[in-house]
């Protein structure tokens, strides 16, 4: 098969315009959406963090969900780390469109505080670390530096918004 010519039957177009419709509709794109009223296990609010399944992790970890409350407006509810004990409130919504743009607003802030690293002292070293991500991980050493002042500058050229 050749390249399309003005010759041939014009199904180009149509697939052109479908593909220029989509990359246009993209940034009008509904925020992520995520289980409304999910079931939980009955202790799932009152279980340490590092004390959950790695399955329950897998299944809820920096995954927002909703709860409805009795007057119809949806609590937006993160297993995140947030809390040791508990998922984390993130916030109330009136409806579940603007309860999904509110998970995702605020998971983002979240994460974007998570990541962050910082730094730690021991005995000889100043150590930049990024915090664990789940409570199944441990924290990473990114760098170690004889002095807090090299650690500083550290974070500022390889992290400049942290």
């Amino acid at each position: 098969m050749g390249e399309w010519s003005p010759a041939q039957p014009d199904i180009a177009l149509p697939i052109q315009l479908a593909f220029w419709q989509f990359q246009s509709d993209q940034r009008f794109a509904m925020p992520n959406r995520f289980p409304l009223d999910p079931k939980l296990p009955k202790t799932f609010d009152a279980t340490a963090n590092d004390a959950r399944s790695k399955a329950q992790l897998d299944q809820w970890w920096d995954r927002p969900y909703g709860v409805t409350l009795p007057d119809g407006r949806i609590e937006v509810r993160c297993l995140n780390g947030g809390a040791w004990d508990r998922s984390t409130h993130l916030g109330i919504a009136d409806d579940y469109d603007a309860a999904c743009a509110l998970a995702e607003a605020k998971q983002a802030k979240w994460l974007k505080f998570r990541e962050r690293p910082c730094v730690q002292f021991d005995a000889d070293q100043v150590l930049v670390v990024r915090q664990a991500q789940r409570p199944d991980e441990a924290p990473q050493q990114l760098a170690t530096f004889a002095t807090a002042d090299a650690a500083t500058d550290y974070l500022r050229v390889n992290f400049p918004d942290a």
